[in-house]
């Protein structure tokens, strides 16, 4: 499964620490059906804070579990930068071989 890494320009916080770098792992179907049982993908931005809540491996040192309530307090422009690497990681997973992604 593909994964990308990203830095966060004002970071996330996480307990007293501020994590600067995340990881992302390649959407499933299963992330988007749990997604849209949350928030109607009509409303684009919250649809995607729920999506990149559940493909988020790890923010610096913590591996979660995360909330859409951390993504939500997120500085606009780290909240674009995570949507612009879930866009990458899409773009990621679907140049893999098959063999690759169901590997």
């Amino acid at each position: 499964m593909a994964t990308f890494i990203g830095q966060f320009k004002k970071g996330m916080k996480v307990g007293k620490d501020v994590h600067m770098d995340f990881e992302l792992r390649e959407m499933t179907t299963e992330d988007m059906l749990d997604a849209e049982l949350e928030v109607s993908s009509a409303k684009p931005m919250n649809f995607n804070a729920e999506l990149a809540m559940r493909q988020l491996v790890r923010v610096g040192s913590y591996e979660g579990p995360f909330t859409v309530g951390m993504i939500r307090k997120l500085a606009p422009p780290d909240f674009h930068l995570l949507r612009t690497g879930l866009a990458e990681v899409a773009k990621l997973g679907e140049e893999s071989s098959p063999s690759e992604a169901t590997g």
